[in-house]
């Protein structure tokens, strides 16, 4: 049976993975999961695809205390108390919606490390983005409140390229093991602990998985990409790895956990 190998949350949008052995699913996806995102002055977002370096930091967000941390800069803290909590108009592709401003100390403290003026943005207690194509509320994430990728597809592309690739290039939300190759491509719904899944569509990859989590940067010979671009292009010629859940429920979901699947 498929179980749950791991759990993993981005609090702020393109930071680095935090492992979770428990996590709580809301409509929004993970709870803290992407409730903070990087925007320039106009709205405009800002992500790992440009900044790689955003990847390297370390974000932990407990619901009331936001903490930034890096290994050249000192680290900085800041509670939801002390967020301006200012309307500000932002943007992830096609969807317009407002966000919170947080502190003029964390502005600064990303800005320095993307290395332009940015704001630091707080999605609120709960998302005022909907999103009429898939019916649910969404986070700061691309456009699903999850993504799930199964370990065996990651041995199916490391088999295939010359480097080894980690599942943190994927930036998963949910990771299961004990399938076969790309199984989660045949999926149509899904439980795990007390939540059930829609897996609503394949995820189409972008050059964000080209980033070396651990250095920040993009690798030169252009992999994964180049490999998957043999095997997994789809009919739009856009490349897919992984598949998009939505939360049919609220509820807990463990490593370990057997994942059923149900059509």
């Amino acid at each position: 049976m498929p179980t749950l190998a791991s759990i993993y949350r981005y609090p702020v949008k393109s930071s680095a993975a935090e492992p979770l052995d428990v996590a709580r699913v809301q409509q929004e996806g993970l709870v803290h999961d992407r409730r903070f995102m990087v925007a320039r002055p106009d709205g405009a977002f800002v992500t790992a695809r440009k900044y790689p370096v955003l990847q390297t930091i370390t974000a932990c967000f407990d619901g009331a205390q936001l903490s930034l941390l890096h290994d050249d800069y000192p680290a900085v803290a800041e509670s939801v108390a002390q967020f301006e909590r200012q309307h500000f108009a932002t943007r992830v592709w096609a969807d317009d919606f407002a966000a919170w401003t947080t502190t003029q100390r964390l502005d600064a403290w990303v800005s320095r490390i993307v290395g332009e003026p940015v704001h630091l943005l707080w999605l609120g207690e709960q998302s005022s983005r909907f999103r009429d194509t898939i019916g649910v509320r969404v986070s700061f994430a691309d456009g699903y409140p999850l993504l799930l990728i199964s370990e065996a597809s990651l041995a199916d592309l490391n088999a295939r390229t010359d480097g080894s690739h980690v599942m943190a290039q994927f930036r998963p939300n949910v990771v299961v093991r004990d399938t076969d190759a790309f199984a989660e491509d045949g999926w149509k719904r899904i439980r795990i602990g007390d939540v059930t899944f829609r897996v609503d569509a394949p995820c189409s990859r972008c050059v964000m998985i080209t980033v070396d989590p651990a250095r920040g940067e993009r690798r030169s010979d252009g992999e994964p990409m180049r490999t998957l671009l043999r095997y997994r292009k789809g009919a739009d010629n856009q490349v897919y790895f992984g598949q998009n859940l939505v939360a049919e429920n609220e509820g807990d979901i463990n490593v370990g956990e057997t994942v059923d699947i149900l059509e």
